[in-house]
């Protein structure tokens, strides 16, 4: 999460029969809608699985019990989060969610979203996040994507809450999500060409993420290095949330960081470099050039009305490896 470690636990197959059984009233659908192709009580067990599963793994910072729990890119930036917990000897608090709703597609489901308050041991902040649960081939359920949001954006991804969840693919047409994708991209590195008409100016992209990134470049050229960063590729999660003002997905960016020395030099990153910690290395890397791949995770609303913008909602981001040259 932001990071919370996203996980989740498989759950008991005898609690989805049960959930799948005889039929609660409070779980059938309104007339006209297709019941969902997961109960809701089914996905609330998975939720408090993941709860008391992932809690302890984030806490121990243990990669195995983690692994055990998600998979990627949720699983990167769990990894990398537990790396810099270690780096720091700190312990991460335990949490666990509360009032959460659901996103759940009907007839069969291989995914659903939720959305839902964070409770963190020892903190008095008020924390929310969204997540997606994806089946695995085994049948037990795991978190592929999680991001924490920002205060201003509860409200909003409050909205997606029992509606019906469906293909990315199917609510965002190709053009639409390649556009997207690009200008994600773009303002990620704070190129000048914004596209407001496609995306909405976000603090927390454009003047924080962005913002970052600049700071680096800058921060490297006073050891005479320099840093380029490039897409390698773009990924949209299985589900979506539909409701009739739009929906909510999450795109998830691969990218490549080269750092390179300058006049000749080599470029040398060393701890506390974020990304080395990150990946757990300790010792500092020196070579004609580096090369660290990193996942981004971001939840975008994608209004229905022509001409509007997408907007933000929270992004996570993290080293996956590191590579000389």
């Amino acid at each position: 999460m932001t990071k919370l470690a996203a996980g989740v636990v498989a759950v008991v197959l005898a609690v989805l029969a049960a959930g799948c059984g005889k039929g609660d009233p409070a779980d059938a659908a309104p007339a006209g809608q297709a019941p969902p192709g997961l109960p809701i009580a089914a996905a609330e067990a998975i939720l408090a699985a993941f709860d008391q599963a992932d809690s302890a793994a984030s806490s121990a910072t243990d990669p195995d019990g983690l692994k055990a729990q998600e998979v990627p890119p949720s699983l990167d930036i769990s990894l990398a989060a537990a790396n810099r917990a270690r780096f720091a000897k700190r312990t991460p608090p335990a949490f666990r969610h509360t009032d959460p709703g659901f996103a759940i597609p009907s007839g069969d489901a291989s995914c659903f979203l939720t959305v839902a308050s964070v409770q963190v041991t020892g903190s008095q902040l008020t924390l929310a996040d969204v997540s997606q649960f994806v089946r695995q081939a085994g049948g037990g359920w795991k978190v592929s994507h999680n991001v924490g949001l920002s205060q201003a954006a509860v409200a909003q991804a409050r909205t997606l809450a029992g509606q019906p969840a469906l293909a990315t693919a199917a609510a965002l047409d190709e053009p639409r999500r390649q556009a997207l994708a690009t200008e994600v991209f773009n303002r990620s590195i704070g190129a000048e060409s914004a596209n407001l008409a496609l995306l909405a100016s976000s603090d927390l992209l454009d003047r924080q993420f962005a913002a970052g990134w600049e700071v680096y470049q800058q921060q490297l050229a006073g050891y005479q290095m320099s840093a380029k960063r490039e897409l390698s590729g773009a990924e949209w999660s299985q589900c979506a949330a539909r409701t009739d003002a739009g929906v909510f997905t999450f795109l998830t960016l691969r990218a490549a960081d080269t750092v390179a020395g300058t006049g000749g030099r080599s470029a040398t990153l060393a701890p506390p470099s974020p990304d080395l910690i990150g990946l757990g290395r300790t010792a500092p890397v020196t070579a004609p050039s580096i090369t660290i791949s990193r996942v981004q995770v971001f939840l975008l609303f994608v209004p229905s009305t022509a001409g509007q913008p997408a907007t933000l909602l929270g992004l996570g981001d993290a080293p996956t490896a590191i590579n000389t040259g």
